[in-house]
């Protein structure tokens, strides 16, 4: 169990020296997150609970869970659901109407890989106590599981990052807001429940993929370009678009981009990624589905946690 700390008056002057983690489960004390003494791991075939005790073979400690985020914040409410809860109608919705805004269909957005995921969800509970404004899908590889299937496995060849045996990845992805609600505030709010997220999973790797708004892939060889050049993965952790996808395109030398006019041509979500210190794997895919051009994201943990870890909730507003 992850066990929270709190300062007594006498070792207050020394708080400047504890670590970031240490600071956080302070922070995270104040705004009241649930943490569990079980460590679930849901596996891709048979979906078995491991506890913190049973007979599994592991070569390292248990990462304490704690999965379960519910915090209120006035007017908002962050909170972690799962695909059986009552809300995910709400969350799949959003997500269709942002992820395919002028479809005619009246289905939701649904895939295979949302029962095994945590949705973290913002609600606006001034308008009701199920108005859904922002979601993030999480699946999370624990260093217990053996394997785990991960959506990005459907366009990337990410067999460097699932070779890290010895890291706890997470999978973010299918990241919106409501069209009402883009001022930054909700994103804000969603990255700091994803930090808060990382703390207590003990995560070391974060990826999932990033969109530009068509599948003609042509519009964005400049930005595609410029990421290849200034933000590519380290060779230990690089990945491959899946070939059958690849969008087929020459990259542009280096001497010829406008280093600081493509960035900001760049999508916001991507843009964000690269202001964290993320990297992009090299090459996209076409994404005839969505209507999109799909690229890689890849970050550790620490860079994350450095810029959100330590920010009250409070300051969002």
């Amino acid at each position: 169990m992850l066990f929270l700390l709190k300062l007594d008056q006498k070792n207050k002057a020394n708080q400047s020296n504890f670590s970031k983690f240490e600071k956080l489960r302070d922070f995270l004390n104040k705004v009241r997150l649930v943490a569990k003494k079980l460590f679930y791991v849901k596996k891709w075939s048979t979906s078995k609970i491991i506890e913190a005790n049973s007979n599994v073979n592991t070569s390292s400690e248990v990462v304490p869970n704690s999965r379960l985020i519910d915090i209120d914040l006035g007017r908002f409410n962050l909170k972690i659901i799962n695909d059986s809860h009552p809300l995910i109608i709400q969350v799949k919705e959003l997500r269709q109407k942002s992820f395919f805004k002028n479809s005619k269909t009246k289905q939701s957005d649904s895939d295979e890989y949302d029962k095994f995921c945590d949705h973290l969800v913002v609600i606006d509970k001034s308008v009701s106590d199920d108005f859904v404004v922002g979601t993030y899908r999480l699946l999370l590889k624990p260093k217990l599981l053996v394997k785990q299937r991960f959506y990005s496995e459907s366009e990337f060849d990410i067999s460097n990052l699932l070779a890290r045996n010895n890291s706890t990845l997470l999978e973010a992805g299918r990241s919106c807001v409501h069209e009402h609600y883009r001022d930054g505030r909700i994103i804000r709010l969603l990255w700091r429940g994803l930090a808060t997220y990382i703390i207590n999973n003990q995560v070391d790797l974060i990826f999932g993929c990033a969109s530009f708004p068509s599948s003609n892939y042509r519009l964005f060889i400049k930005q595609l370009s410029y990421l290849y050049h200034y933000h590519k993965t380290p060779k230990s952790l690089s990945t491959r678009p899946v070939k059958k996808l690849r969008a087929k395109f020459n990259i542009m030398n280096k001497n010829k981009i406008d280093m600081v006019k493509e960035f900001r041509n760049l999508p916001p979500l991507i843009k964000a990624y690269i202001r964290v210190g993320a990297w992009i794997g090299p090459g996209a895919i076409v994404d005839s589905k969505f209507d999109t051009t799909d690229v890689l994201i890849v970050l550790n943990s620490k860079k994350i946690l450095k810029k959100y870890a330590q920010l009250s909730f409070e300051k969002i507003y």
